[in-house]
């Protein structure tokens, strides 16, 4: 209930700010966000590897074993937004892409120390913001703002391990529609153009979802940090 309240009232924002005239801004986007995938825990890692944490707590070593450091996954985030600004409030609705670039990848050892176990993490996702808040004009050119609100996120969570005894791999594909927090500047180049940047943090997890014999979350918790060009009309 809460979450469909959040939404009744963004529409409301962006029915308020469209209603007279107003600003609009369309705005792509590209940056990072820096550990994709929360934990990527399992129920197989946690049932046969003996790591209720995934990622956090897959790194071992010992035994002599050449082990390598297994790290969070960093991704790429591109999206594009539409923006609706009167009487410093906005809304704005968006679409992010996010692809995983490094980490996720390295060996370990199993529980009894008696193997190497090569280890691999992904995950892809697409979400779709709405978000709504306070935009404030500074010395006449540059716009600083912070919102909240909700989004639809879908994506694929993938893991894989193999030692000479061991060889599982599971994929999950689900969606969650997590909260939304962001703030971010512009400066205002002219009337029509701007440059800035934007952090946003998405925080939710899919339901519980079955691969064999395998179960997971995919976790679209995370930083996006992202810089921006923006193209400004009146209508």
């Amino acid at each position: 209930m809460k979450i469909v309240r959040l939404l009744i009232g963004i529409i409301f924002v962006f029915y308020a700010v469209s209603s007279s005239a107003a600003e609009i801004s369309i705005s792509p986007r590209i940056g990072y966000s820096p550990a994709v995938g929360g934990s990527m825990s399992s129920g197989w890692q946690s049932e046969e590897l003996d790591v209720e944490d995934g990622i956090y707590g897959i790194n071992r070593s010992g035994g002599g074993f050449a082990v390598s450091g297994i790290e969070s996954p960093v991704g790429i985030v591109a999206g594009i937004d539409l923006g609706i600004l009167r009487n410093s409030i906005y809304g704005k609705a968006g679409i992010e892409y996010l692809y995983q670039v490094s980490g996720g990848t390295g060996k370990t050892i199993d529980p009894s120390g008696t193997e190497l176990v090569k280890v691999k993490y992904s995950q892809w996702s697409f979400d779709i913001p709405l978000t709504a808040g306070v935009s404030l004009l500074f010395w006449g050119e540059t716009r600083i703002y912070l919102g909240c609100g909700i989004a639809f996120a879908y994506g694929t969570y993938s893991n894989s391990f193999s030692s000479a005894t061991l060889d599982h791999s599971g994929s999950f594909t689900g969606y969650a529609i997590p909260l939304v927090a962001e703030a971010g500047c512009e400066y205002l180049i002219n009337e029509r153009f701007s440059a800035g940047c934007n952090i946003m943090y998405l925080n939710g997890k899919s339901t519980v979802i079955k691969d064999g014999t395998d179960y997971a979350r995919i976790d679209f918790t995370g930083f996006h940090f992202t810089a921006s060009a923006a193209f400004h009309f009146n209508i």
